[in-house]
């Protein structure tokens, strides 16, 4: 007898083979993610950073009341009802620092504007060499003509005539 044959190992059966692969993928580690987890991290990522910007609003943002907010000359600067502020914030008698009135052109005369409120009230403001008068583009006050819609920054004095700081035509 001839003892240089060797036995070669049979080749697994269909169903060893589908054990041994399932034993391996089950013996593999795990992904901790999958496309779910990714979905809901991008959805917490864009939930926290619009709260976020909220936040920063909050406490940074500015506020677009000033042109909807309108002085009456006849209180001393004062606003009706507190109008465009939160409830007793401002009320009548009482001055707005750096208040702000809007409305229309009627007269332009020198450093003198003549505005005519929503209301119907006629506001005299007074202008300076130091106030800033903006169109789309910095303008002056000469610039300024009847009709044309704006919004004053300014405080009123005691008999309501507002000393403009600041001037934006619309």
């Amino acid at each position: 007898m001839n003892d240089d044959t060797d036995v070669l190992p049979r080749t697994p059966t269909e169903a060893e083979h589908e054990d041994l692969n399932s034993a391996i993928a089950h013996a593999a580690p795990k992904r901790w993610w999958n496309r779910t987890t990714l979905v809901l991290a991008g959805l917490v990522l864009l939930v926290g950073g619009f709260l976020g910007g909220v936040q920063v609003h909050k406490h940074w943002g500015s506020s677009a009341s000033s042109s909807a907010t309108t002085a009456t000359p006849s209180g001393g600067g004062a606003f009706p009802g507190g109008a465009g502020m939160p409830s007793g914030a401002i009320g009548q008698g009482q001055a707005r620092p750096g208040g702000g009135t809007a409305g229309t052109v009627t007269k332009v005369d020198g450093s003198i504007l003549y505005v005519q409120t929503e209301a119907g009230e006629t506001i005299t403001v007074r202008t300076s060499d130091s106030t800033a008068v903006s169109k789309t583009t910095p303008a002056t006050v000469a610039e300024l003509t009847t009709g044309l819609k704006v919004t004053i920054e300014g405080i009123p004095d005691s008999e309501g005539i507002i000393s403009a700081t600041a001037i934006t035509a619309s």
